[in-house]
């Protein structure tokens, strides 16, 4: 591995992280426009906004894997941390369409 790549997984890390921050400012304002809406039309719309979550979940994951391969992980030890089983195993190479064993860990809001 060339020197300058802990460096550089590090500032990317930094970027998916300033990308993430904004994703969550859309999702504070999509949050206040749902709670606004009527209440017939509140369901897709709180649908809309799990998957802006699952979103934000996703950047917050391949932000801390890169920060793991920065502080040299093992990239297999960088993916035990992700969260999202379907993201881990596409990281490790799996078949996404046949979750590994112990798959479905979602967390959809804090």
């Amino acid at each position: 591995m060339p020197a300058d790549t802990p460096s550089l997984l590090a500032a990317l890390a930094a970027e998916i992280g300033d990308v993430r921050s904004g994703v969550d400012r859309v999702s504070g304002l999509l949050t206040d426009l749902v709670r606004r809406l009527p209440a017939e039309h509140r369901a897709e719309a709180l649908t809309d906004a799990q998957a802006l979550d699952v979103l934000i979940q996703r950047l917050d994951a391949v932000a801390g894997v890169l920060n793991g391969l920065a502080s040299g992980q093992t990239s297999t030890d960088a993916v035990s941390s992700v969260l999202l089983a379907d993201m881990a195993g596409r990281l490790n190479g799996h078949d996404a369409a046949r979750p590994p064993d112990g798959a479905g860990d979602l967390h959809l809001f804090d």
